[in-house]
Protein backbone atom coordinates (compact mmCIF):
# COMPACT_ATOMS: atom_id res chain seq x y z
CA UNK A 1 0.00 0.00 0.00
CA UNK A 2 1.81 3.53 -0.92
CA UNK A 3 1.42 6.06 1.76
CA UNK A 4 1.08 9.69 0.53
CA UNK A 5 4.24 12.16 2.02
CA UNK A 6 1.92 13.84 3.90
CA UNK A 7 -0.37 12.34 6.04
CA UNK A 8 -2.90 14.77 7.97
CA UNK A 9 -6.06 14.42 9.87
CA UNK A 10 -8.17 14.00 6.67
CA UNK A 11 -6.00 11.79 4.64
CA UNK A 12 -8.12 8.25 3.76
CA UNK A 13 -6.61 5.50 2.69
CA UNK A 14 -8.42 2.94 0.13
CA UNK A 15 -9.15 -0.03 2.29
CA UNK A 16 -11.75 -3.06 2.22
CA UNK A 17 -13.84 -3.99 5.04
CA UNK A 18 -11.83 -6.97 5.53
CA UNK A 19 -8.55 -5.23 5.16
CA UNK A 20 -9.88 -2.15 7.62
CA UNK A 21 -11.23 -5.14 10.17
CA UNK A 22 -8.23 -7.11 9.94
CA UNK A 23 -5.80 -3.62 10.06
CA UNK A 24 -8.58 -3.00 13.78
CA UNK A 25 -7.01 -6.21 15.77
CA UNK A 26 -4.89 -5.05 17.75
CA UNK A 27 -1.66 -7.99 19.29
CA UNK A 28 -1.68 -8.84 22.88
CA UNK A 29 1.18 -6.23 23.32
CA UNK A 30 -0.42 -3.35 22.09
CA UNK A 31 -2.96 -3.93 24.21
CA UNK A 32 -0.76 -4.05 26.79
CA UNK A 33 0.85 -0.88 26.09
CA UNK A 34 -2.52 0.98 25.24
CA UNK A 35 -3.69 -0.24 28.53
CA UNK A 36 -0.55 0.79 30.18
CA UNK A 37 -1.04 4.87 28.84
CA UNK A 38 -4.90 4.23 30.06
CA UNK A 39 -4.02 4.09 33.34
CA UNK A 40 -1.13 6.76 33.21
CA UNK A 41 -3.11 8.90 31.49
CA UNK A 42 -6.21 8.45 34.31
CA UNK A 43 -3.98 8.59 36.85
CA UNK A 44 -2.86 11.99 35.44
CA UNK A 45 -6.38 12.96 35.35
CA UNK A 46 -7.12 12.12 39.02
CA UNK A 47 -4.24 14.27 40.24
CA UNK A 48 -5.62 17.23 37.77
CA UNK A 49 -4.88 20.23 40.57
CA UNK A 50 -8.13 22.36 40.37
CA UNK A 51 -7.43 26.05 40.89
CA UNK A 52 -10.52 27.96 41.64
CA UNK A 53 -8.91 31.43 40.00
CA UNK A 54 -8.63 29.33 36.38
CA UNK A 55 -11.51 26.80 36.36
CA UNK A 56 -11.10 27.29 32.37
CA UNK A 57 -7.65 26.13 32.29
CA UNK A 58 -8.61 22.83 34.12
CA UNK A 59 -11.72 22.33 32.64
CA UNK A 60 -9.50 22.25 29.13
CA UNK A 61 -7.05 19.98 30.55
CA UNK A 62 -10.03 17.36 31.45
CA UNK A 63 -10.90 17.41 28.10
CA UNK A 64 -8.04 16.30 26.63
CA UNK A 65 -7.38 14.01 28.74
CA UNK A 66 -10.65 12.44 28.79
CA UNK A 67 -10.76 12.74 25.31
CA UNK A 68 -7.44 10.86 25.29
CA UNK A 69 -9.10 7.72 27.32
CA UNK A 70 -12.16 7.88 24.92
CA UNK A 71 -10.09 7.11 22.31
CA UNK A 72 -7.70 4.47 23.50
CA UNK A 73 -10.69 3.10 24.98
CA UNK A 74 -11.71 3.29 21.27
CA UNK A 75 -9.16 1.59 19.79
CA UNK A 76 -9.30 -1.31 21.85
CA UNK A 77 -13.12 -1.84 21.62
CA UNK A 78 -12.77 -2.25 17.84
CA UNK A 79 -9.93 -4.70 18.05
CA UNK A 80 -12.18 -6.66 20.08
CA UNK A 81 -15.41 -6.36 17.72
CA UNK A 82 -12.98 -7.02 14.92
CA UNK A 83 -11.94 -10.44 16.83
CA UNK A 84 -14.90 -11.62 17.85
CA UNK A 85 -16.39 -10.79 14.05
CA UNK A 86 -13.03 -12.83 12.89
CA UNK A 87 -13.98 -15.61 15.10
CA UNK A 88 -17.64 -16.24 14.62
CA UNK A 89 -16.52 -15.88 10.78
CA UNK A 90 -13.63 -18.54 11.03
CA UNK A 91 -15.92 -20.91 13.09
CA UNK A 92 -18.93 -20.59 10.46
CA UNK A 93 -16.99 -21.56 7.86
CA UNK A 94 -15.55 -24.96 9.71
Amino acid sequence: MNHPKEINAFTKFPVSGEEERVGTILTSLNIAVIQNMRADIAQEKINLPFTPNDPLSYAQQEAYLRGQLDILLYLIDRSNESQQFHHIESTSQE
